[in-house]
């Protein structure tokens, strides 16, 4: 496991700082249940998915994604509307919507390029087993 941390301080804030220990058990409950993970597998997804939506929240005007790794974590906590919109409204001061598009950059690898770097920049833990598959959560060729 590779773990980032802060240049600065030497030290990442720890991401389950973003919600609640209520709602990261709660979340980190359901992947269990619903993706049949260990729980320590599932609280990584989770803490990873916040890493992600503290990028998106701090880079409205850039198009970032999450790893198909990490994806599961958002799906699940956008499923619990609740803790979902308590998170939101003062991480990013707005709904972060689940906006799924193929564009280009998704499939040429370039928003991956974006992404990194911004997760990077929340000062987070970025775990990056979680972001080196370069995939992300939009295949080339979706079912539809």
């Amino acid at each position: 496991m590779t773990v980032t941390t802060d240049r600065a301080t030497g030290v990442a804030d720890d991401p389950r700082d973003l919600v609640s220990p209520e709602t990261f058990d709660k979340i980190t409950d359901f992947l269990v249940t619903r993706h049949r993970v260990t729980r320590r597998y599932a609280e990584r997804v989770f803490a990873q998915t916040l890493v992600f939506l503290k990028a998106v929240a701090d880079n409205p005007d850039i198009r970032i994604v999450p790893d198909i790794s990490v994806d599961p974590g958002w799906h699940a906590f956008i499923e619990h509307t609740i803790e979902y919109a308590e998170f939101c409204d003062p991480v990013a001061g707005r709904f972060l919507h689940h906006v799924p598009i193929m564009i280009e950059d998704i499939g040429s690898g370039a928003v991956m390029a974006r992404t990194i770097p911004a997760l990077h920049a929340t000062g987070y833990q970025v775990d990056m087993e979680f972001w080196e598959t370069g995939e992300s959560c939009c295949p080339p060729q979706p079912c539809f």
